[in-house]
């Protein structure tokens, strides 16, 4: 009989105060504020991960959420690169920039769950093995069937090509082994804002094969960022794949029908104040 799945989801943002408490809190309250998007779908069989997450419910809503609040975004899906590969890694965002993602330690590298690649005598054994392990470990990709795995010994980051204003992610199996992780946001070297992953809790992997998606909207310009430092607690062995990486650009270009619009009004403009001139 297979178990219901516990699940658990919401989206924070910040609590109304009355205009007493707002004045009372603004000279302790972070410099920086930014709308937050969690949604966690929490294994029921940690013990079986073979089948787990065919919809992670909660996940994808979140996800959903911050999206529609976006009205520009790229996501790179790790889809592009060889298993195996390790970092650096140059990222793509259709259109919005790349990115370099950096750290993590030696062992941080692209991971597939592709199950047909099981029946391929061309496949070297070792992929194989590696296929297996991820499953049975219960990690996966909420696109596709690649992942960054990486763990939580050291420190790793996104390095921007341009400023964001939002970035979001899909995670696997963090957790477990009391990992916690926080997101150190920068702009030009400067910390803007430390965040910790609301995640469930583990320890002996109880809450092993375990998803969720986070995402940040900053407020205005001032939080715009161009670094993500994915700092962790230094845990050893525990291992989770990330997925999905979204960013939307903190300045939007233009599209050419947009700028030739933008043309053509001042055009209209130019005359209109030379006609009234005469």
């Amino acid at each position: 009989m297979k178990l219901p799945t516990i699940m658990r989801a919401y989206k924070s943002c910040l609590p109304l105060l009355t205009l007493a408490t707002a004045i009372a809190a603004a000279s302790a309250a972070p410099a920086q504020a930014f709308t937050l998007f969690f949604g966690e779908d929490i294994n029921p069989n940690p013990q079986d991960t073979s089948s787990t997450f065919d919809d992670i419910v909660n996940s994808r809503a979140a996800e959903q959420d911050f999206l529609a609040e976006l009205d520009r975004y790229g996501t790179e899906d790790f889809e592009s690169f060889e298993p195996g590969t390790p970092g650096p890694l140059a990222l793509e965002f259709e259109g919005l920039g790349s990115a370099i993602l950096n750290g993590g330690g030696n062992k941080s590298s692209i991971k597939t769950v592709d199950e047909s690649l099981l029946n391929d005598p061309n496949v070297p054994q070792a992929l194989k093995d590696d296929i297996e392990r991820e499953i049975r470990l219960g990690r996966n990709a909420s696109s596709g069937d690649q992942y960054f795995l990486t763990n939580a010994a050291q420190n790793f980051q996104v390095d921007l090509e341009s400023p964001a204003k939002a970035f979001g992610f899909y995670a696997y199996d963090l957790g477990d082994f009391e990992a916690k992780t926080y997101l150190d946001l920068y702009a030009a070297g400067e910390l803007i804002d430390s965040i910790e992953i609301p995640n469930r809790d583990g320890s002996n992997a109880s809450t092993n094969g375990s998803a969720f998606y986070f995402g940040l909207l900053s407020e205005d310009e001032s939080e715009f960022f161009d670094q993500v430092v994915f700092r962790m607690n230094g845990v050893q062995g525990d291992e989770f794949a990330f997925d999905d990486l979204t960013i939307s650009a903190g300045k939007a270009v233009p599209e050419p029908t947009t700028l030739l619009g933008l043309l053509g009004f001042g055009s209209i403009a130019c005359l209109t104040l030379r006609k009234r001139s005469v």
